[in-house]
C-alpha cells in the first residue's frame, strides 16, 4: 500500500505520487489537492515546475480497459474534440503501476461543473451536439463494432427478490436510522409498482440500432465549462459498445433532473435531443424504445441499496432518495417524458 499522510485535513498519498511525478516526467510535487467529486476512483489535482496536472488512480477498472480508454481519448483529442489527452511515461505507457496500484495522468483543464438546471435552452443544445460528435468521432477512432445491438432487460421477479432482500436488510438493522425508514416506505412502494407495470417489461429479443461506442457517464460532474464553452469531457471510464439512443436518454434523466419531486426539466430534455439530433440521425422510435427501457430499468434497479446494506457503505444513499424521486415523477407523466426524448417539449 502507498505511505498516506494529512495535510490541512485532506489524506494524500505522498510516495505515489511522488513516483507518479518522475515517471511521467513531471518534476518535483510541489503541491497537492484532493479531487472529492466522483465515486469510483481517487484524484488529485498536482502543481509541479512544469504545470497542473490531474493523476488518477484507477480503481473502477482494470488495466486493459484503462489503456482502451487512453488510446480513445488520445485520438478523440487528436481530432479536436475536447477531450483531455492522457500523458506518457518514459516507456511510452500511458499507465504507472506502484505499490500494486495503477495511476494515470492528464493535463489539468480549468473549468466548472454545471448543472443541467445552470444551462440556457441553446447551451442544453450544444450540449447534446457535442455528444452526437462524440458519438461520431469514436466510431472513427475505436474498432468496429455491431451497429445493432441485444441488451436483456431487468426481470421482475428478480427484482422483486432484491426489494425483499433489501427490506428485510433495512428491518432487521440495528440501530435504524432515518433511511432504513425511508427505504422500507419506498420499496413497498416499489413492490406495488411492478405488480402494476410488470407487463410493460421491453421486448427482449430484439436488436436495438443504432449502436456504436458511447462515453459512459455523459453527465454534469464529467463535463467542464469554462463560460459559455465545453472546456472538457472527462472521466472515459464505461467507455463501451450500446445503443446510442440509450447513452442521449440516460444522459438526459443525469444532466436535466433536479434530484427531487420535480423531476426532469423537459424543455431542456427537448433542447438536448433536439442539438444532438442536428449533428446526428436518431428516429423516434429508437428515442421512445430507449427511454421506454430505461424507465423499466429505473423500475427494478437497486443498485443503491447493494452499495448500503451488502457493504455497509452510505456513498450512495442520497442518490437512492434522488432516484426514487426521479421515479415517481417519471411514472406519472411518462407521455410526457417520451415527447420530450424526442424532441418536443
Amino acid at each position: 500500500m502507498t505511505e498516506a499522510s494529512v495535510q490541512n485535513g485532506e489524506i494524500t498519498h505522498d510516495d505515489a505520487l511522488g513516483a507518479v511525478a518522475a515517471a511521467f516526467g513531471l518534476g518535483t510535487v510541489q503541491d497537492v489537492r484532493v479531487i472529492a467529486d466522483g465515486l469510483m476512483n481517487r484524484n488529485w489535482q498536482v502543481a509541479t515546475p512544469a504545470g497542473r496536472f490531474a493523476i488518477k488512480q484507477v480503481l473502477d477498472v482494470d488495466a486493459v480497459a484503462a489503456r482502451r480508454q487512453h488510446a480513445a481519448t488520445a485520438a478523440l483529442a487528436a481530432g479536436g474534440h475536447p477531450v483531455p489527452a492522457p500523458l506518457r511515461t518514459g516507456d511510452g505507457d500511458t499507465l504507472l503501476e506502484y505499490e500494486g496500484h495503477i495511476y494515470a495522468v492528464a493535463p489539468w483543464v480549468s473549468g466548472a461543473h454545471r448543472d443541467g438546471a445552470q444551462l440556457s435552452a441553446a447551451e442544453a443544445g450544444e450540449l447534446g451536439s457535442l455528444l452526437a460528435r462524440l458519438h461520431t468521432g469514436l466510431a472513427q477512432v475505436m474498432p468496429p463494432v455491431p451497429a445493432a445491438m441485444r441488451e436483456t432487460p431487468a426481470e421482475a421477479a428478480v427484482a422483486k427478490d432484491k426489494i425483499d432482500r433489501y427490506a428485510a436488510a433495512a428491518g432487521q438493522r440495528e440501530p435504524g436510522d432515518a433511511m432504513d425508514e425511508f427505504v422500507l416506505a419506498r420499496l413497498h412502494e416499489r413492490r406495488q409498482l411492478l405488480a402494476e407495470v410488470g407487463h410493460l417489461r421491453p421486448v427482449e429479443d430484439t436488436e436495438i440500432a443504432p449502436s456504436g461506442w458511447v462515453h459512459g457517464d455523459f453527465q454534469h460532474l464529467n463535463v467542464l465549462w469554462t463560460e459559455s464553452a465545453v472546456a472538457a469531457v472527462l472521466d472515459w471510464d464505461r467507455l463501451k459498445p450500446r445503443p446510442l439512443a440509450a447513452e442521449v436518454v440516460r444522459s438526459g434523466t443525469l444532466l436535466f433532473g433536479s434530484g427531487d419531486e420535480r423531476g426532469l426539466d423537459l424543455g431542456r430534455v427537448a433542447a438536448f435531443v433536439t442539438g444532438y439530433r442536428s449533428e446526428r440521425v436518431l428516429d423516434d422510435a429508437a428515442l421512445a424504445d430507449a427511454e421506454h427501457r430505461l424507465w423499466w430499468e429505473r423500475v427494478c434497479d437497486t443498485w443503491q441499496l447493494r452499495r448500503r446494506y451488502d457493504h455497509d457503505d452510505t456513498s450512495c444513499d442520497h442518490l437512492f432518495r434522488s432516484s426514487e424521486a426521479l421515479l415517481g415523477w417519471w411514472t406519472a407523466n411518462r407521455p410526457a417524458v417520451t415527447a420530450a426524448f424526442c424532441g418536443r417539449s
